[in-house]
C-alpha cells in the first residue's frame, strides 16, 4: 500500500511539474526574430582630390518584420587624423532627421510621430540612405582616414535599444575622371503624372497600384560625360507600367537598359541653373505597377539601379547643345543631390488597403502571454486528466495483497 502511494505521489507531482512549466507566460516574442535586427553600409567613400564636397549615404536596413519607433546614428570621424583633410557634416536640405554636434562628431535622430518619420524610419525589410557630407579641406593629397559609425534601433515604446558600431575606411584619391553616383529610395506611394509631367503623390501604395522608381545621377567627379545609361531591375512580381521610349525592357518585364545619349552631366561646381541644357544631376523616374493580387502589406526587395557614363572629356562649355531632357528627367540643383556608388538597391512597399485591415494581409503572427497561457491552461487540462485515469487504474490493483480478495 504504502508502495502504490508513492507511486502516485510521484506521479501526482510530475503532473504538477509539467502543469506549472505550461503555465508560465512567455515574454512576448515575434514568430519570427531575426538577427541580427538591422544592417548598415556607408557608400560613395572615395573621393576625389580637388573635390570640394561629397555626399555618402549611410544605408540602413531594417531586418524585421516592424517598423522601428526611433533610430539614431552617430558619426565620429578620427579628428587628429583627417584635420585639414576634410570635415564630415550631416547632409543639407533634410533627410537626416534631428541632428546635433560638430564635425569632430555628431548625431541625427528620428522618432514615430513626427513629419519626416514615413521617410526617415525603415519600412519592414527597407531601406533608408541618410545623407553624410563630406568636405575637403587644405591639404589635397591623396589619404586614407577612419570613420566610426553607431547606430541604434528601438521598436515599440518601451522596447530595448538595439546597437550595432562599425568602422569604414574613407579614401581621398588622385584620379581626375568623371565619377557618377546614384541613389534610390524605396518605392511607398501611389502616383500619377500631373502636368507638365511631373509626378504626384496619391497615398500609401496598395495592391495593383502604380508606383514610380526614382532614382537621382549626379557627377562628382572631375570630368563631364556626354551621356548615361541606366540598367534597371525590378523585384519579383513588380512590372513596369509604361517605360519611356528611352528604355528597352527585357522578356521577362523586370529588367530594362535605358540610353540617355543626350543627357550630359558634368561635374559639380561646372553646372549652371536646372533649366541651362547642361546638368550636373537629374532625377529620373520609371512607372511601375503591383500585383493586385499581392498579399500586404509586404515589402518587395531586390531592386536595383545601376548607372553609367558613356563618353567623357567634356566641359560645360563643349558639350553638346541644346542636351534636351527626356520626358521622364527632372534636372535638381547640385547642392541638392544626394550621392551614392554606381549602383543603388531599392525596394518597393506595399501597404493594405484600409478597408482590408480586418481580413487578409496583415503582419507576422505575435506569440506571447495570452497564448502561451491559452496553450498551457489546455495542456494542463490533459495532464490533469492522464493523472486520475492512473490513479484510478492504480487503486483496482495496488491495494489488493496476500489473502484479502476485496478491494478497498
Amino acid at each position: 500500500m504504502a508502495v502504490g502511494r508513492r507511486w502516485l505521489s510521484r506521479t501526482a507531482a510530475a503532473a504538477l511539474l509539467l502543469i506549472g512549466g505550461i503555465a508560465v507566460p512567455a515574454g512576448p516574442a515575434s514568430a519570427v526574430d531575426p538577427e541580427p535586427k538591422f544592417t548598415f553600409e556607408l557608400t560613395g567613400t572615395t573621393i576625389p582630390v580637388g573635390f570640394t564636397s561629397k555626399t555618402l549615404h549611410l544605408k540602413v536596413t531594417n531586418l524585421t518584420d516592424e517598423t522601428p519607433s526611433v533610430i539614431q546614428y552617430d558619426v565620429r570621424p578620427d579628428e587628429l587624423a583627417w584635420r585639414d583633410r576634410a570635415w564630415f557634416l550631416w547632409g543639407e536640405g533634410g533627410g537626416s532627421g534631428e541632428c546635433d554636434g560638430d564635425s569632430a562628431g555628431w548625431y541625427c535622430r528620428a522618432g514615430a510621430g513626427t513629419s519626416t518619420a514615413a521617410e526617415l524610419l525603415p519600412a519592414p525589410g527597407g531601406t533608408v540612405d541618410y545623407p553624410i557630407s563630406i568636405s575637403t579641406g587644405s591639404i589635397k593629397e591623396p589619404f586614407e582616414g577612419k570613420v566610426q559609425i553607431e547606430v541604434y534601433m528601438i521598436w515599440g515604446e518601451d522596447g530595448e535599444r538595439v546597437t550595432e558600431t562599425r568602422e569604414f575606411t574613407v579614401t581621398l584619391v588622385d584620379d581626375a575622371e568623371a565619377d557618377l553616383a546614384v541613389v534610390a529610395p524605396d518605392v511607398r506611394q501611389s502616383v500619377r503624372v500631373g502636368a507638365g509631367g511631373r509626378l504626384e503623390s496619391t497615398g500609401t501604395l496598395n495592391p495593383g497600384e502604380t508606383g514610380a522608381v526614382r532614382y537621382r545621377i549626379v557627377n562628382h567627379g572631375r570630368k563631364a560625360v556626354s551621356g548615361v545609361t541606366v540598367d534597371l531591375r525590378l523585384p519579383e512580381g513588380v512590372t513596369f507600367t509604361r517605360p519611356p521610349q528611352e528604355c528597352a525592357v527585357d522578356d521577362d518585364g523586370r529588367s530594362a537598359v535605358c540610353t540617355y545619349d543626350s543627357l550630359a552631366l558634368v561635374p559639380v561646381g561646372e553646372d549652371t541653373e536646372p533649366n541651362d541644357d547642361v546638368h550636373s544631376a537629374v532625377e529620373l523616374y520609371n512607372l511601375v505597377t503591383v500585383p493586385a493580387d499581392i498579399t500586404a502589406p509586404v515589402t518587395l526587395a531586390d531592386g536595383t539601379v545601376q548607372v553609367e557614363g558613356l563618353t567623357e572629356g567634356i566641359s560645360a562649355r563643349s558639350a553638346p547643345k541644346p542636351a534636351v531632357l527626356p520626358a521622364n528627367a527632372v534636372a535638381v540643383p547640385a547642392a541638392d543631390v544626394d550621392a551614392s556608388d554606381n549602383q543603388d538597391g531599392y525596394a518597393v512597399v506595399v501597404a493594405a488597403k484600409k478597408d482590408d485591415d480586418n481580413g487578409g494581409g496583415g503582419g507576422l503572427p505575435v506569440t506571447g502571454p495570452q497564448a502561451g497561457l491559452i496553450a498551457g491552461a489546455g495542456l494542463a487540462m490533459v495532464a490533469a486528466g492522464i493523472v486520475l485515469l492512473l490513479a484510478r487504474r492504480r487503486r483496482s490493483v495496488a491495494f489488493i495483497s496476500g489473502d484479502d480478495t476485496t478491494a478497498s
